[in-house]
């Protein structure tokens, strides 16, 4: 029952397309979970669990619905700015859809050749490629990892990744993702709608950061929905691009027009595919097939054996998938067919204020300001 009633066991079911039949027999067990949810919840507002503190400043980065949001690239967006601030980060995440247990601690960037995703996980190894100066430590013991990390590598800050929920862990700023074209997942709990939690969470964010805020969304529906539960925390809008596009096996860089002018086929295991392929299509790629796999999905040579022999069937002359996607299937043979990988980075319209107040937590966690160069030691600024 404890599996039933984690937002895992809902993430793939089609809300909006559930027969009555459906609704009904789920009726009971969605009761249950929102129950659960409701009290978990209370316990930690009335104080009767109390979240573990850890004694560098955490900064949660999560997400009100399942499905994608665009909150990995976010990830990166932050600890890439506060290691270039001088500051040493550590990104604290549970690692979904690998095979190691989930409190076995797994620690990438430690100056340790970087383990298989299926150790790790596909989002923490493909954080660890794209952040090399930034340790991330995979686990479901996110404090533990914590007072490992602050014991053994006496980091400055920590990134909880995947954190909004994770009241089991105290933090210093709680950074809530929306996404612009789905932001409150249909108004209902899973399984009926795509949210993890009551639209009343709204009001632990410290920051609310709205992405794919550049494609067609109703902004005064979703700051109409941020006032009427009273959320007064600060609205950034991001919106995401594609900057560049490498070999699969080698990751060699390629240019990106390499993608457009040829029969392509795009695959991908994603929350939420569709913003995979609408990217493609507005780079101007010629997208003649596409093949979708559930999220975190462990790929097997029979998925690549019929995803290679229908992209052919279909004329596809170059594959391309996402960075997540190619940790999980650069050992593969693709039958001769070319493979690219897209790389994407988050964009903020008003990034100055958002840094600055990563930069005004850290300083109030820490009492004083310091600034660290990976070059020089430690000094007062």
């Amino acid at each position: 029952m404890r599996s039933l009633l984690t937002p895992w066991a809902w993430k793939a079911l089609p809300c909006e397309s559930m027969s009555p039949v459906v609704r009904a027999a789920l009726y009971l067990p969605a009761k249950a979970y929102e129950l659960g949810v409701r009290l978990r919840m209370a316990l930690y507002e009335t104080a009767y669990l109390k979240p573990r503190h850890l004694s560098k400043p955490v900064i949660a980065v999560g997400n009100l619905t399942v499905g994608g949001t665009g909150k990995t690239p976010l990830v990166e967006y932050i600890a890439r700015y506060l290691t270039d601030e001088g500051y040493e980060t550590v990104v604290l995440t549970r690692g979904y859809g690998r095979t190691a247990p989930a409190r076995t601690r797994v620690v990438l960037n430690d100056g340790q050749p970087l383990p298989d995703w299926s150790l790790a996980g596909d989002e923490p190894l493909m954080l660890a490629r794209r952040l090399p100066d930034v340790k991330i430590i995979a686990g479901a013991n996110r404090y533990a990892n914590g007072r490992f990390a602050e014991l053994t590598y006496g980091c400055d800050v920590f990134v909880l990744d995947d954190g909004f929920q994770h009241l089991q862990l105290a933090r210093d700023l709680n950074i809530l993702v929306l996404d612009a074209t789905d932001p409150f997942g249909d108004g209902e709990l899973l399984p009926f709608g795509r949210l993890r939690e009551p639209l009343y969470a709204l009001k632990r964010a410290d920051a609310i950061v709205v992405t794919r805020a550049d494609r067609s969304f109703d902004q005064d529906h979703l700051l109409g929905v941020l006032a009427a539960c009273e959320v007064t925390a600060p609205v950034f809008f991001a919106y995401h691009d594609i900057v560049g596009v490498h070999e699969l096996r080698t990751r060699r860089p390629q240019a990106q027009r390499s993608l457009v002018g040829v029969p392509i086929g795009a695959f991908s295991a994603l929350g939420n595919p569709t913003i995979f392929e609408d990217d493609l299509a507005n780079l101007g790629a010629n997208l003649v097939f596409t093949r979708r796999f559930p999220d975190h999905h462990r790929y097997t040579t029979a998925d690549i054996a019929a995803l290679v022999a229908d992209a052919k069937a279909a004329g596809v002359q170059r594959l391309v998938t996402t960075e997540k996607d190619a940790v999980k299937v650069e050992h593969f043979d693709f039958g001769g067919l070319p493979v690219s990988v897209v790389e994407i980075k988050t964009l903020l319209d008003e990034e100055v204020g958002l840094k600055s107040l990563l930069l005004r937590t850290i300083v109030r966690k820490k009492g004083k300001y310091y600034r660290k160069s990976p070059r020089i030691s430690r000094s007062p600024a």
